[in-house]
């Protein structure tokens, strides 16, 4: 009910914006990426955004959905680009070189944002973005929003010390560097892969499920879309070891606010996670 609503004021405040773009500014846009489609849906109004990736349809992928703005979605063909005419085409750094040379070849102007792995980097790719398709006041209002919710975590952080464990459940908990550090770190927890002392690919560092419960993190925490998955991630994750050692003391968190860089990362998901591990930190006191 709580996420309905702030869908429902985020839509809102979309469609209630100006529908024109400022004078020299590109008109409509249109996103070929999940997490500038998050970013789109928030500093555009719908008329603007010819549209977005079929991800942003998907409850499992994606925050804030397409069908709740009425923004339509693609598939990332060219042929897509064709019929929609977008004056500008939002993408992220790893769309392939078929793809952007595809959307140069139709004369589409291309804007690439790289991924978000702080809050730092959060509010540069939203000033990219919203400079590309003329948003600029609208993304400095979102930002300071973000940057009002970070103070506020700071002001009260927690007494005690908090240890979380960011378990994928295939032997991988995310570290230094990743987003799910940098949400952890201003919800005012301490990530278990600060106890390593190694630094893995891109961040994350390789912890079987004996290593895990020998480190002993005070809160296990995995994505959402892991719950319920048919492979060895969602079967280590009801595995009788962790049943036993984090029974009542797990968080699910929504995953794309843990992937994509947005100001919800801090508004929605470092809120809640503070909430939850104090709640949890309380109920295992007693």
């Amino acid at each position: 009910m709580k996420r309905l609503s702030i869908l429902a004021a985020a839509a809102t405040l979309a469609v209630s914006s100006a529908a024109a773009a400022p004078a020299g500014s590109p008109q409509r846009a249109m996103s070929l990426n999940l997490c500038t489609d998050q970013l789109l849906l928030q500093l555009l109004p719908r008329e603007r955004i010819t549209s977005v990736t079929y991800l942003s349809r998907s409850s499992e992928y994606s925050y804030l959905n397409a069908a709740d703005f009425g923004v339509p979605v693609n598939y990332g063909t060219a042929e897509e680009v064709l019929e929609q005419h977008p004056d500008v085409v939002i993408t992220g750094t790893s769309s392939t070189p078929s793809v952007r040379a595809l959307l140069k070849r139709v004369g589409a102007t291309i804007v690439e944002a790289p991924p978000a792995e702080n809050f730092d980097e959060i509010r540069a790719v939203m000033r990219v973005v919203a400079g590309a398709v003329g948003a600029e006041e609208k993304a400095e209002s979102l930002i300071a929003q973000m940057d009002a919710a970070l103070a506020e975590l700071a002001r009260t952080a927690p007494n005690r010390r908090i240890v979380v464990a960011g378990w994928n459940g295939v032997g991988n908990v995310s570290g230094k560097g990743t987003l799910f550090d940098a949400i952890l770190t201003a919800a005012g927890g301490e990530n278990i892969a600060d106890r390593l002392g190694t630094s893995g690919f891109n961040g994350y560092t390789t912890v079987d499920l004996e290593l895990l419960v020998a480190l002993h993190p005070d809160i296990l925490a995995y994505g959402n879309s892991r719950v319920g998955r048919l492979d060895l991630s969602g079967e280590q994750l009801k595995h009788r070891v962790v049943r036993r050692f984090f029974a009542g003391r797990q968080i699910t968190y929504p995953e794309t606010l843990y992937s994509c860089g947005l100001p919800q990362s801090a508004t929605v998901a470092a809120r809640d996670l503070r909430r939850a591990m104090l709640a949890i930190t309380a109920r295992t006191a007693k």
